[in-house]
């Protein structure tokens, strides 16, 4: 339906721009737009409103719709083909766009432009966390004729304000989310993917529950922190939080999992019945050391895990039950509301969450069949 709603729009446009319009500033009639579309009259109708709300038109009471601007018209009638999208990952993300979720939201962006037409360009942001600024010479962006940027993965306000400012190209963030005035986000249901993992494990029967992570912890980590306290708190179950365990920020990974899976060992598990891994490469480090020192993945305990990495899903003995987003969604969603503001700059900024689906697996136990 939206890519009929495009192609109507464009060819209303290209009606304006070429004077088909008539001498006159009205458009021709629906049913004649139908005609000139190939679109039907819903179809039509809400390529319409789209180009009101965008500013090009105007509607007047039984008398139609008015060009308000044609000068926006020819802006928005560029051809999508000659568009040059910048995917930019920060060089810090972990084996970059090799990594499944990246390669799925690139993926996904990638099937998104196709459709629409252009090319996506990969790049890698030149920064690191030992420097106060990065310039963004070295992309090209002019000279490459880049449109727009999807600016991916966790990126600190401080370096995606710098970014936008200094590529003067409109910016998407995608699966990262910011207080910047005026940017247009699009992430997963972070807090709400957590939430819905404590819920899970209430229900089946868990309520003395302790969580793995890391400290300090990376933005995603940190709603994922924030979502599983929210809902620990609404089920009243705040005094049954076994523990807290963290490990270094960067030990978000197998390695991390294994360490703080060895430092519960040594401490105790106060009783927890079930763990939530704040990530799923954790989860599948945390059970392997469990085993290896003879507890029972769900018998003695049971882990959920927030990710959707398919080697680390097919690693795990028994299968891990996660929470999980569509990365191609993701990159589908990102890439077309850059589009939208590539086309009609003045919409409103807008923040879009992709919730998170339960992949029900075999890594907990329901403790009310007992």
């Amino acid at each position: 339906m939206k890519r009929r709603i495009d192609i109507s729009k464009q060819k209303i446009l290209q009606n304006i721009v070429s004077g088909g319009t008539g001498g006159a500033s009205f458009l021709p009639s629906i049913r004649e737009l139908e005609v000139i579309t190939g679109c039907c009259r819903q179809t039509v109708h809400n390529a319409l409103l789209e180009l009101k709300a965008a500013g090009v038109l105007e509607s007047l009471p039984r008398r139609g719709y008015r060009v308000l601007n044609a000068q926006l018209a020819r802006n928005l009638q560029r051809p999508l083909e000659e568009m040059q999208i910048a995917f930019v990952l920060p060089h810090w993300i972990q084996h970059g766009a090799a990594s499944p979720l990246f390669r799925d939201i690139l993926i996904g962006a990638e099937e998104a432009l196709i459709s629409n037409g252009g090319n996506l360009v990969y790049m890698t942001l030149p920064w690191s966390a030992n420097e106060k600024k990065f310039d963004l010479t070295k992309l090209n962006f002019k000279s490459r004729k880049i449109s727009g940027a999807m600016l991916v993965g966790p990126t600190p306000d401080f370096v995606a304000e710098q970014f936008i400012a200094k590529s003067g190209v409109p910016t998407v963030l995608v699966d990262n989310i910011t207080d910047l005035v005026g940017t247009t986000c699009v992430s997963q249901d972070n807090l709400g993917g957590a939430a819905r993992a404590v819920r899970y494990l209430v229900e089946n029967g868990h309520r003395r529950i302790g969580m793995i992570s890391v400290n300090p912890r990376k933005m995603r980590l940190n709603e994922r922190f924030a979502g599983f306290y929210a809902e620990m708190h609404k089920k009243g179950l705040l005094t049954e939080i076994a523990f807290v365990e963290e490990v270094n920020w960067d030990d978000d990974t197998i390695e991390g999992g294994e360490k703080a899976a060895h430092a519960l060992l040594q401490k105790g598990l106060n009783g927890a019945t079930a763990i939530l891994a704040l990530n799923d490469n954790m989860a599948f480090g945390a059970m392997r050391e469990f085993q290896k020192h003879g507890v029972s993945i769900p018998d003695d305990l049971s882990i959920i895990a927030i990710g959707n990495d398919p080697v680390i899903a097919s690693l795990c003995k028994p299968r891990l039950t996660t929470l999980s987003v569509n990365c191609q969604e993701m990159g589908q969603a990102g890439l077309n509301a850059l589009l939208d503001i590539i086309r009609y700059p003045s919409s409103v900024a807008r923040t879009l969450l992709l919730s998170l689906t339960l992949n029900e697996k075999q890594s907990v136990r329901n403790l009310n069949s007992r």
